[in-house]
């Protein structure tokens, strides 16, 4: 009886690998799906605002960069933080304090208060929300 405790403990790492392996895939669907698409929509804009946008991802985060007369505006990125039940998608954002003098790194929810919410509840529309709120907050246009 002296190996339960092995077997429990090997149990245990299979079922921690499975949800690491879950909450990836859950994240990728959500950066492909949600996050680069609206990604897309704001590059454009920002373009035909004479800005330059470009858009960085790996399967489990997206940034969009976005630069005024070859000046680093803002970088938007788009990150998870797990949870024991659930994974939320949160932004981390940098920008220059006015006149460049120190860079400033925030994070912003999708969602405020304490309703529960993960990623598969999170739009499109609540991502170019996110953007332009912070956006318009943090750069001087």
């Amino acid at each position: 009886m002296a190996d339960w405790r092995a077997k429990l403990k090997n149990a245990m790492q299979d079922t921690d690998k499975s949800r690491q392996e879950k909450e990836a895939m859950e994240m990728s669907r959500f950066i492909a799906e949600v996050v680069l698409p609206a990604f897309s929509e704001i590059t454009v804009e920002m373009k035909s605002h004479g800005r330059t946008a470009t858009i960085r991802h790996t399967e489990t985060t997206a940034a969009i960069n976005v630069q005024f007369n070859g000046e680093d505006e803002l970088v938007y990125r788009i990150q998870g933080r797990t949870f024991p039940t659930r994974t939320l998608p949160f932004a981390d954002i940098r920008f220059r304090e006015r006149k460049g003098l120190r860079l400033i790194r925030v994070e912003s929810m999708f969602r405020d208060g304490a309703s529960p919410y993960s990623l598969e509840d999170i739009t499109k529309d609540e991502i170019i929300e996110n953007f332009v709120d912070n956006y318009t907050r943090r750069v001087e246009t």
